[in-house]
């Protein structure tokens, strides 16, 4: 009696399936892997509005800006590498575009040995007028489970030297807040600007842009010792 299906059609019916069940391996695979990565991104956003710090690389520094609803304060939650020590800067003059002044206006650096671990600083940055017209700018780094700890510094700012943000110029300005828009990763060799602000310049067309040269303004920064 003659085999109702030719062996090559056996074969080829065979060879149908497995492919079938490849692509639906593959489409399966592929619906997954979006799925995961939707979800993923979903999870950083919701992650970023609460701002909560995610480590994806922890050789270097992540930085993340964490909203607290109050006028002339910053808030950062920062992950800083084992083996990096760093001094706090605060300049209120001279301030330029892409980089820190060559000086600061003051520097401050800890001795204890926070660099000996991976840690978590939440550091609070404050500009406040005091009562006899001055401003002072200040920063408060802590480590919160560790005995060793960054010492902080604040800058008295003469008000003549901040007059750009009560005349007007303030209106627009230049600069930028680390992580202001997520978690930021950088280099742990620095620099780091956490903070910056300048009055930008008005052009002859009218518009305001960033000048390319030093202005008044204020920068905090983070520099490897």
């Amino acid at each position: 009696m003659p085999d109702p299906i030719p062996p090559r059609a056996r074969f080829s019916l065979r060879t149908l399936l497995i492919l079938v069940g490849l692509i639906c391996f593959a489409i399966g695979s592929y619906v997954i892997a979006r799925k995961l990565s939707d979800a993923d991104r979903e999870l950083r956003k919701l992650r970023n509005e609460a701002g909560v710090l995610s480590v994806d690389e922890p050789t270097k520094i992540h930085v993340i800006a964490v909203d607290v609803g109050e006028a002339n304060t910053w808030r950062w939650r920062m992950f800083i590498p084992k083996g990096h020590r760093y001094s706090w800067n605060i300049a209120a003059d001279g301030i330029p575009k892409d980089h820190p002044p060559q000086r600061a206006g003051i520097s401050s650096f800890s001795n204890e040995p926070y660099w000996e671990r991976d840690n978590e600083v939440l550091v609070t940055a404050k500009l406040r007028q005091e009562d006899d017209g001055n401003w002072r700018l200040s920063v408060d780094p802590r480590i919160g489970d560790s005995e060793n700890q960054m010492f902080g510094v604040s800058l008295k700012i003469p008000k003549e030297k901040i007059e750009w943000m009560t005349d007007g110029r303030a209106s627009s300005t230049d600069g930028r807040v680390v992580g202001d828009r997520g978690v930021q990763t950088i280099d742990p060799k620095g620099p780091i600007i956490l903070l910056q602000r300048r009055p930008t310049e008005r052009q002859p067309d009218g518009s305001h842009q960033p000048s390319p040269n030093p202005t008044p303004g204020y920068m905090i920064w983070l520099k490897e010792q």
